[in-house]
Formats: structure tokens, C-alpha cells, sequence
């Protein structure tokens, strides 16, 4: 063993005991702190990596609850632009009926007026008639005039006769000329009022136009001052924030169609008139920023009247900006 080996024993007896132990000690020590020295790298080099790790996973979760709140905020503006465009379509649609009413309106009075015409015309047809008939008197009148003259050649052995007849038969010229001037004159007068009738119908024809055309401008006009007088003094309406309350209205077979979707729940349920006043009432007393969000159907069988005054019973009474409006104008007063 010596012979390959260094011998460490303290007590061993011979010349290398107090020379040969430091040195070997001294080696000893050197591989236990190298051992040491590359543990510790090794434990830093992995500390080092976990701690980069950790980094990586924490600005992952920064990011992933960044993004969360971003597409949050993004679907609650989506849904507030979704709400705002059919709200935008339901107010299209009242002003399509309301535009096909006053067309059916304007199209009642068109009939009515050609009806006038029509009677208008066969008065003058009458007229002519007459015309033609007394036209036919003044033929036969010429031809009675005619035959007395002939009977006057034919009776001049008879002179005081024929004078008689002949002034007789100018009596009655004279009458039927006089009766023939007065009917000529009837019809030219009767012809002034037929002229002045139809220019009359005419310029009312066209004064009822133009009032249609100037009164929709004015509606127009009103209505767009209204909108801008509106966005001026007062924020639009949203729904951001409140309570959306869903209903459907529509019309089918003569019978009205109401259908409620209340907060929370997943789709529609029919209901009556009277059910959706109670159920919104009770509503209004737990959350008084109700937004009644009114859905008219594109083949809602309704008229404007009907569909507008569905929708401003509703929004008048239980709608939060309409009720704003309302609180306000009470203010003013």
C-alpha cells in the first residue's frame, strides 16, 4: 500500500511522516474547493436561467390580461354600436310606413281629383250635346224660313196672305235668332267656366304639390334641426351602462305580437300588453336606468302610427333618456 499510495497516518513512523502530509492535504482541499467552485457556477448558471424563465412567464401574463381587457373593452363597444344601429334601423322603419301612409294619403286625393275631372268632363259632354241640338233647332228654323219663302213665290197672287205669313215667319226668325244668340252665349259662358274651372283645378293641383313638397321639406328640415338641436345640448343615448331591456313588436293576422327579452336572459318569451307594463314597472322601481330597446321586424305588418306610438308609450314611461327629457322640460316650465 505505501508503494502506490501516500500515507496519511499521523503517527506513522519513518522518514516522510511530517513531509508528505501538507502537500497531500493541500490537494485535497484544492478538489474539494474546485468541486465547490464549479457547484456554485453551475447553481448560478441554473438560477440564472429559471430567473429569465420566470421573467418570460410573468410578461406573458402582462400581456394575456392586457389583451384580455382589450378585447372586453372592444366587445362592450361592439355590443353598444350593435344596440345603436338597430335602434337606428327600428327608426327607419316607422319612417318608412309613415312615408308609405302619406303616399297611399297622396294617392286618395289624386283619385279624388280625377274624379272631379271625370265629372267635369262629362258636364261638358252635355253641354256640347246641347249645343249640337240647338244647332239642329237652327237648321230646321233655316228650313222652315226656307219653305216660307217658297210658299211666298208661290202665294203672290195672295200678297196680303203672304205678308201676314211673311212677317209672321220673321217674328219667329227674329226669336229663334234672338233664342239662338242667347243659347251661343249661354255655351261661350258655360265654356269660360269649364276653362275656369280647369284652370282652377289645375293651379290647385299644382298649389296641393307644391304644399306636399314644401311641407315634407319643412318635416325633414324640422326633423334634422331636432336631431341636431338634440346632440347639441344633450349626450346621444347608450347603452352603456344600463339595464337593456328587449322588446319585439310585430303584427300578424290582426293581432299584436309582443315579445320580451328581459336582462339576463337568453332569448325572447311572448307576452301581453299588459304583463310587459308590469314587468318593466317592477324593473323601473329596482333600477331606474332602463334602456327599452324596441325591435320592429322588417315584415312587422304594422303601420306608423301604430309602431311609433308602441315605441314612444314605451320610452316615454319607462326609457331612462326619455325620462331625463321629460324631468328637464318640467324644469323649464
Amino acid at each position: 500500500m505505501s508503494e502506490n499510495f501516500i500515507d496519511l497516518r499521523l503517527n506513522r513512523q519513518g522518514a516522510q511522516g511530517d513531509d508528505s502530509f501538507w502537500p497531500s492535504f493541500t490537494d485535497i482541499m484544492t478538489v474539494i474547493v474546485m468541486i465547490f467552485m464549479l457547484a456554485m457556477v453551475i447553481l448560478l448558471l441554473r438560477n440564472m436561467e429559471l430567473l429569465s424563465q420566470l421573467r418570460s412567464t410573468m410578461e406573458a401574463e402582462q400581456q394575456a390580461a392586457e389583451l384580455a381587457r382589450t378585447t372586453g373593452e372592444e366587445n362592450a363597444t361592439l355590443e353598444e354600436k350593435l344596440i345603436a344601429r338597430e335602434y337606428e334601423l327600428s327608426m327607419l322603419r316607422m319612417q318608412l310606413l309613415r312615408m308609405e301612409e302619406q303616399a297611399e294619403e297622396q294617392e286618395a286625393a289624386i283619385a279624388s281629383q280625377r274624379h272631379q275631372i271625370t265629372s267635369v268632363s262629362r258636364e261638358r259632354d252635355l253641354l256640347d250635346t246641347q249645343v249640337i241640338r240647338l244647332n239642329r233647332e237652327s237648321e230646321q228654323l233655316r228650313n222652315q224660313l226656307t219653305q216660307a219663302n217658297r210658299n211666298i213665290d208661290q202665294l203672290s197672287s195672295d200678297l196680303d196672305q203672304a205678308n201676314r205669313y211673311a212677317d209672321r215667319l220673321s217674328s219667329d226668325l227674329d226669336q229663334a235668332n234672338q233664342r239662338q244668340i242667347s243659347t251661343q252665349a249661354d255655351l261661350d259662358a258655360l265654356r269660360l267656366s269649364f276653362r275656369s274651372q280647369e284652370e282652377e283645378l289645375s293651379a290647385a293641383l299644382a298649389r296641393n304639390v307644391t304644399a306636399t313638397q314644401e311641407l315634407s321639406t319643412l318635416k325633414t328640415d324640422f326633423s334634422d334641426l331636432k336631431i341636431k338641436y338634440d346632440k347639441l345640448i344633450r349626450p346621444a343615448r347608450t347603452s352603456k351602462g344600463k339595464t337593456v331591456v328587449e322588446v319585439r313588436y310585430a303584427k300578424s293576422g290582426g293581432k299584436y305580437r309582443i315579445d320580451y327579452k328581459a336582462p339576463g336572459q337568453s332569448g325572447f318569451k311572448r307576452v301581453s300588453r299588459k304583463t310587459l307594463d308590469k314587468r318593466l314597472t317592477q324593473l323601473k322601481k329596482r333600477d331606474n336606468n332602463l334602456y327599452v330597446k324596441v325591435i320592429l321586424p322588417k315584415d312587422s305588418g304594422l303601420s306608423y302610427s301604430e309602431a311609433w306610438s308602441f315605441t314612444n308609450h314605451l320610452h316615454q314611461k319607462y326609457d331612462y333618456y326619455f325620462q331625463e327629457e321629460a324631468q328637464k322640460e318640467r324644469i323649464i316650465e
